[in-house]
This record gives C-alpha cells, structure tokens and sequence, in this order.
C-alpha cells in the first residue's frame, strides 16, 4: 500500500487571501529525492517546459550505482536538435532500445537491495508507456514518482497554461513571470540557484522569495560505497516507500 498524503489542503486554481507556494523546475529524468522533497513542500508544481533544451543535462540522463565504477548513467536518447529547441519540442529517439540498456543497468541492484523487484517492476512499468517527446516522458516519471511517495502537490505543465510570457528575459525572472500569473504569493527554489535571483524584485511584485535547503541523507548500500545525490532510483533500491515519505518531510 502506498503511504498516505500529506494531509494539506491543494488546488491548482488560485484561491484569494490563502498563502500560495509555488515551485518550478526544468523536467528531468528520474531526479534526485531532494527534489521531490522540494516538490512536496509546495501547493503547485509547473514543468517549465517551455524553456531551451539542453543536450548534455539532467533532463535526458541521472546517475545509479555501478559496481567498477561507482556511478552509471541512465539515459534517454533525443534526435538530433537545433539551437533553441524547447524542450517541448525535443523527440525521442525511438530507434534505440534505451528502456532495455536501463533495466539491464538496473541489475547491479539485484542481489543487494532489499526493494529492487518493486523498484525495477515500478520503473519498467513507468518507461512502457509510448512517448513522442522527452518533455512527456519525463512528466510522466515524476507524476509516477510522486505517485509512489504520496506526494499530492498538482503537477501543471508550462505549455499547458494560458501563461503570457516575454520571448527572453533573465533566467531568475521566468519563475517571477510564471509565479505571479498564477497568483503565488511566495516562489521557492533550490538553495543552489541563490544568485540567479533578485529578492527585492519579487517583494515589489508581491511574491516572497525562499531557497530550499538540501538534507544530508545516507542510508545503507550493502557492500557497496555510498553515493549522495544519485537518482531517486537508488533511494528506491535501498529503502521501503514508508522510510522515503517520511524522508519528504
């Protein structure tokens, strides 16, 4: 059974004179937990798909173990782009038989993890489905995820909402354009993209500003040496869904 949701109360519509917390990010592929812990303590979560894609980065590959060397990527293979893609727009490349070289990289799990058959059962399941873009595949991988932690936090999807957004602007400035259309009243961000960001700006357009801060975890990896950071699929291999939702906190 899948642990219960956060008891809070959400809605995807704005609702006046109620504190709205809203997080955006880039859709990656399989991300770290602390994102989804990120994801968790929001009240709306929105794929900035709409943004340029980026060939080499977290949206198409993450990290697992690997015995020889103590990191493997999974990944996604995309057809080739030109220069400002949207990551909407980015297709994947089909021709490629990716979900048979991830499930086999999954193996380095098997005679360690206590959770592998539910991890690798719930993750084969999750890549079955046919998509065209890498945009729908990764939202399809975090609504599964979320899904599997008891996250309740509404997904919305940028390209899906009547948002009226400039052609460029600075990059701190797109959650400051999203934030206030759909009618946040505080913005929140990884702790490591501080800089990107002008406080005093978002305080005049009424939206607080607020970092979230990374927690340390580890957690036993058998014979193998822990690695922080790595895909929320090797958080899955070593720990029982009750352990991870209570993790979110």
């Amino acid at each position: 059974m899948a642990p219960a949701s956060p008891d809070r109360s959400r809605s995807g519509a704005a609702m006046p004179g109620v504190s709205r917390l809203i997080g955006i990010m880039q859709p990656y592929f399989f991300p770290y937990f602390e994102q989804f812990r990120l994801i968790a303590a929001c009240d709306v979560w929105v794929v900035f798909d709409t943004a340029q894609f980026t060939r080499k980065s977290w949206m198409v590959r993450n990290r697992i173990l690997n015995r020889d060397k103590g990191v493997a990527y999974v990944s996604v293979p995309v057809q080739h782009t030109g220069l400002g893609t949207r990551i909407q727009d980015a297709l994947v490349d089909h021709g490629q038989d990716w979900r048979g070289r991830i499930m086999d990289k999954l193996k380095v799990y098997q005679a360690e993890a206590p959770h592998y058959a539910a991890a690798r059962d719930f993750i084969g399941d999750t890549l079955a489905g046919h998509h065209e873009t890498l945009a729908s595949l990764n939202i399809e991988v975090l609504r599964a995820v979320c899904r599997y932690l008891g996250i309740a936090t509404p997904i919305e999807v940028a390209s899906a909402l009547p948002l009226d957004l400039p052609e460029a602007c600075e990059p701190g400035e797109w959650a400051l354009h999203i934030s206030k259309q759909l009618g946040a009243t505080e913005y929140r961000n990884a702790a490591g993209g501080k800089d990107l960001f002008n406080e005093t700006l978002y305080a005049s357009r009424g939206i607080a500003l607020s970092f979230h801060e990374h927690r340390p975890r580890q957690y036993a990896t058998g014979s193998f040496d822990f690695v922080a950071d790595l895909s929320v699929i090797d958080w899955m291999m070593w720990n029982d869904r009750e352990t991870l939702h209570a993790w979110l906190g």
